[in-house]
């Protein structure tokens, strides 16, 4: 009788163990995980509802504009002042509150009117220049007094997250700002009285994937 019970003992845990054995779930370690001999398996659902893409773990889509987090400059503005032939303009900032780093590019430049002022001063050149720590990019937004449109796709520097960092396991402390200005010239004479003229800038924003 003994040998019997423990033979019924010694089937039921190979069977046990076969029955454990032949169902399992795998985690990849990338988000995914394998399911082999089993009809049903969980998985977790994090529902966030007014999530802040200012923090990491804010739960967003990688990738999705829903990220971007930038301070931008309402308007900028370039001149000359009296008969200098020099162009200048004011610094601005570009600045990342994102939860993720953003790369910041210049899109378009255009003109707001067809044809207008500034444009018949076919000498005048224009470039938007971008620093970021020491990096220095100059983006040409007008070239012979023609506006360089859509035809830019610039890219003038990625921008750090919220904390500092351009990747997740990276180090903080890495800027999160850029400044940019605008310079040029135009030839000596064919400005005699003030000449305003108004243009879009666009700028694109492009989170990075962690």
């Amino acid at each position: 009788m003994k040998k019997f019970m423990a033979g019924l003992l010694v089937s039921a845990s190979i069977l046990g163990f076969v029955a454990t054995a032949s169902a399992a779930e795998t985690d990849n370690g990338d988000g995914t995980k394998v399911v082999t001999e089993a009809g049903t398996s969980t998985v977790p659902v994090q529902g966030t509802l007014g999530a802040d893409n200012s923090k990491p773990d804010a739960g967003i889509d990688e990738g999705n504009t829903d990220w971007v987090n930038v301070t931008v400059p309402s308007t900028t503005l370039f001149y000359s002042a009296g008969t200098a032939t020099t162009i200048k303009s004011p610094t601005y900032t570009i600045e990342n509150h994102s939860g993720r780093p953003v790369t910041v590019s210049v899109d378009s430049f255009n003109s707001q009117a067809a044809g207008g002022d500034l444009s018949k001063v076919a000498s005048l050149n224009v470039a938007l220049d971008a620093h970021l720590g020491s990096a220095t990019t100059n983006v040409p937004v007008i070239d012979g007094g023609t506006p360089k449109g859509n035809a830019i796709g610039t890219k003038i520097g990625e921008l750090a997250n919220s904390e500092g960092k351009l990747t997740a396991s990276g180090t903080a402390g890495q800027a999160t700002a850029l400044t940019f200005g605008y310079s040029g010239s135009f030839a000596k004479g064919v400005v005699t009285s003030p000449i305003t003229e108004m243009y879009d800038l666009g700028l694109k924003f492009t989170p990075t994937k962690w």
